[in-house]
């Protein structure tokens, strides 16, 4: 199981840069990230060294973050043409058996054996109001 950290790096006012300070003092290395909108109630999403997820969402805790941890599809590939497109078919795959859909992906640096992790994280879609009812 890869776990990924989840977590809107807003308080008052929104600051990704102070989000990933309380992470650097702490010393916690992030080895994979995503986001959209982060400084606008989107999340920052990302990967921290293993076995450091609930330190990393301690210390966010503390700092006044809301952190949660998510299970994700994690992928190594290489730096070629379609590797990319192998992860995410494999997740669409995966995906139909639940009915969930690919929110994000995250991409991180290459390991000691120059693989690169992918992780994509998906959920159910959100649901479509009728107006009328």
């Amino acid at each position: 199981m890869h776990l990924q950290i989840r977590s809107k790096a807003t308080k008052s006012p929104p600051d990704l840069r102070a989000f990933l300070e309380v992470l650097a003092e702490a010393e916690i290395n992030i080895v994979a990230a995503g986001g959209s909108n982060v400084e606008q109630d989107g999340e920052f999403a990302f990967a921290v060294d293993h076995d450091m997820e609930e330190k990393a969402v301690a210390i966010l805790e503390q700092a006044g973050y809301q952190p949660r941890i998510v299970e994700v599809g994690t992928w190594f590939i290489d730096n070629s043409p379609g590797q990319l497109l192998g992860c995410v078919t494999e997740a669409s795959e995966a995906n139909q058996l639940t009915g969930r859909v690919i929110k994000d992906l995250s991409v991180g640096m290459p390991d000691a054996d120059g693989r690169i992790p992918v992780q994509i994280y998906s959920e159910l879609p959100l649901e479509v109001i009728d107006p009328e009812g």
